[in-house]
């Protein structure tokens, strides 16, 4: 009986986590600036910190996912 009550969609139905992170994605001009270095000088954007390509990483996977949301991605729109 635990396990049942301790699932989120018992408590307030299940979740839609793609729709919370389009919602809550903002567009960023530095990690943009961040991707054209990565594609136009690959060899600068290799020595720059982990930290920075993780969170570009991530910025990418939020944006393709309020892209496919139906959220306006582009320059301008937030």
């Amino acid at each position: 009986m635990n396990g049942f009550l301790d699932r989120p969609e018992f408590q307030d139905g299940k979740r839609d986590k793609g729709r919370i992170r389009a919602d809550a994605f903002k567009r960023d001009e530095r990690m943009e600036a961040l991707a054209e270095l990565r594609d136009s000088r690959p060899e600068v954007f290799e020595t720059l910190g982990t930290s920075v390509r993780m969170s570009l990483g991530y910025y990418e996977n939020d944006k393709k996912i309020a892209a496919e949301h139906g959220r306006d991605v582009t320059k301008g729109s937030n």
